[in-house]
């Protein structure tokens, strides 16, 4: 046998294998809810599922896959968790951290033509918005008591000490997390590469909710989580948001 038919032999043997993890990966993803199936398919996933049979590293292909999944308009949550039900058909415990950023950094890629105030990495909204969003609980403060007095600030921040690519993988998560967790209308943003606020209404729920987290999503993630009440005045809440987002100087 010549040189050439044990290339192809091997590069068939590759392909086969390849083959072989698509169809129950494609499965998985279905069975964890994504929606709609018929378009989970892309030539990035075989791209995955190649580099993995043959051996080779698989940060390129991922990165290639976060593209795909952007240009579709798969968020960044959908993303990881077809990525993480890839690595549970290959047997994987986690999904190895250079490879969630990889995926991070090629669906950030995908999605830089957007027209969004979301943030690119997480998908939540951004600093900006929260300010809008805050100014506007403050319109008719002068006839009336402002909406914001309703509310509260709920702040969820990672440990400032976490190096920063493993921090960007659980920010990412955590958007993701938090996201599926506030469903009431509540604003989920991001205030720095380490916090997030939410501003929710305030009453009996809430308090219960806060407890959830801290026992729950913030636990998981070693992540603190507090809330505080909006303040008197926009001004003051203005500071307050200052005061939140300065961390991002250290991050």
């Amino acid at each position: 046998m010549g040189e050439t038919d044990v290339g192809a032999g091997a590069r068939d043997r590759v392909v086969h294998r390849a083959r072989g993890l698509r169809a129950p990966w494609g499965r998985r993803s279905r069975q964890e809810g994504w929606d709609p199936g018929e378009d989970w398919w892309t030539p990035s996933v075989d791209a995955v599922c190649e580099a993995y049979a043959a051996g080779r590293d698989l940060s390129g292909a991922c990165a290639q896959l976060g593209e795909a999944r952007a240009r579709s308009g798969v968020e960044i949550g959908r993303a990881l968790d077809d990525l993480d039900s890839f690595g549970r058909v290959v047997g994987w415990d986690q999904v190895p951290l250079p490879l969630v950023r990889a995926l991070a950094e090629g669906w950030v890629e995908g999605g830089r033509d957007r027209n969004t105030c979301q943030d690119p990495l997480t998908g939540l909204a951004g600093e900006a918005y929260l300010r809008t969003r805050i100014s506007e609980l403050y319109r008719g403060a002068d006839d009336t008591v402002p909406a914001a007095f309703g509310h509260q600030l709920v702040v969820v921040a990672l440990d400032p000490a976490l190096d920063p690519w493993r921090r960007a993988a659980r920010l990412i998560v955590l958007g993701h997390e938090l996201s599926r967790f506030f469903t009431r209308g509540e604003s989920v943003c991001l205030v720095s590469r380490g916090r997030i606020a939410v501003v929710s209404q305030d009453g009996p729920a809430l308090e219960a909710q806060i407890d959830e987290l801290r026992k729950g999503i913030g636990w998981e993630h070693g992540a603190a989580v507090w809330s505080v009440p909006l303040p008197g005045t926009h001004r003051e809440a203005s500071a307050l948001l200052d005061g939140l987002s300065r961390s991002r100087k250290d991050e």
